[in-house]
């Protein structure tokens, strides 16, 4: 069995870089090789010890960009391409995945929190869960999660030329959030 690095927060304060088997896809899922990792306030969090929904160790890492190294056949997923992997891993079964809003999941498990995530050597994910981002650089592609929330709040406020928006807060989310209301005319 092959082995890999992952960086583990083994306890709030404590990372180590440890020598781990490499995962196994199971069904559906495709193995990737994270070359690029965004650190968040959760990894912040995590590393503090104060994340409400975790549990150490944990490999963290939730905003990464990837590549493909293997896929099952039949996948229409190709290995001269990069992506940017949603961390939003839903059940898919329960009432609100079946009302399509898999955020509000019953079972949500988001990788970096729930499951490990991107700060590892490799990663085994729903291949549903890969978005190709052509054009964009890797470094770029890292920072899709993020921006995406920022463009969901634009999306759902309806902000328009006639709007003025506040952002309070100039994290990531928050810049975000001002560029996608910015685009959509409003005043921020």
């Amino acid at each position: 069995m092959h082995s890999m690095e992952a960086l583990v927060c083994v306890d709030p304060g404590q990372l180590r870089l440890e020598r781990r088997p490499a995962p196994l896809p199971r069904p559906g899922e495709v193995l990737v090789r994270p070359r690029r990792v965004g650190i968040c306030g959760t990894d912040y969090h995590i590393f503090e010890g104060k994340h409400p929904y975790l549990q150490y160790p944990r490999v963290m890492g939730h905003e990464f960009a990837v590549e493909l190294v293997e896929a099952p056949s039949g996948a229409n997923l190709s290995a001269d391409r990069f992506y940017t992997v949603n961390p939003y891993v839903a059940c898919g079964r329960c009432i609100a995945c079946r009302r399509g809003k898999p955020n509000c999941c019953v079972a949500i498990s988001v990788f970096g929190v729930h499951a490990d995530g991107g700060m590892a050597g490799l990663l085994a994910v729903p291949a549903e869960n890969l978005l190709p981002v052509d054009g964009l650089t890797l470094d770029q592609a890292a920072m899709v999660e993020f921006l995406a929330i920022g463009a969901h709040a634009v999306r759902r406020g309806a902000a328009s030329p006639e709007d003025r928006v506040l952002v309070v807060g100039a994290g990531p989310i928050g810049l975000g959030v001002a560029l996608f209301a910015r685009l959509s005319g409003a005043a921020v």
